[in-house]
């Protein structure tokens, strides 16, 4: 297995970890006594997602599944409507942020209007990842080979994930903290 698609498997899982902080960050935020660092977190959530998914992780992964348009026996539909929600969930992303700072700006956001939209966020989000890990995912590990790997790497310009790489995790500190104080608590309840 190489080391770009290990990563891409990596990157779901610590992706899945932010979307559940995202959603506890949320319910935090509806309450009436929210912490006011909230919507500071919930923004570096949203930062992070468009930066290191928008910027590396789709990248990678619409090379990888141009590499697979070569391929016989590749399965092509999944790879069409993946695609497309790479670019939706871009504008999703935009959209999620603008609503977000415009609050911390203090204009009026319909509460309710902000909730759906987070909700319809977190479900293409979801459900996004679902479709890759069940139907790109193995394809990728059926049909790439070492040396389409190899091309993707050098098409690729080197990035770190700002997040959960402890070199430049400074960047995202506090809601690196958060995602920790998450999983503290989780094994503490258990």
């Amino acid at each position: 297995m190489h080391n770009l698609y290990r990563q891409l498997c990596r990157d779901h899982r610590n992706m899945q970890q932010l979307l559940d902080a995202f959603d506890q960050l949320l319910a935090d935020f509806a309450r009436q006594e929210r912490d006011p660092g909230t919507l500071g977190l919930i923004l570096d959530a949203l930062d992070y997602i468009s930066v290191y998914p928008d910027r590396w992780h789709h990248p990678v992964e619409d090379l990888a599944m141009e590499r697979l348009r070569a391929k016989p026996g590749a399965s092509l539909a999944p790879v069409e409507t993946t695609l497309s929600e790479h670019r939706a969930i871009t504008a999703a992303t935009r959209h999620m942020s603008t609503l977000f700072y415009a609050i911390a700006n203090d204009a009026a956001v319909e509460r309710n209007q902000l909730f759906r939209s987070v909700r319809e966020y977190l479900q293409l989000q979801r459900q996004h990842m679902e479709r890759e890990n069940r139907e790109i995912f193995p394809q990728f590990e059926q049909l790439l080979t070492r040396e389409d790997w190899q091309a993707i790497e050098q098409q690729l310009q080197c990035q770190r994930d700002p997040l959960f790489n402890a070199e430049i995790r400074n960047l995202y500190e506090s809601l690196q903290h958060y995602l920790a104080s998450l999983q503290f608590d989780a094994c503490v309840g258990a």
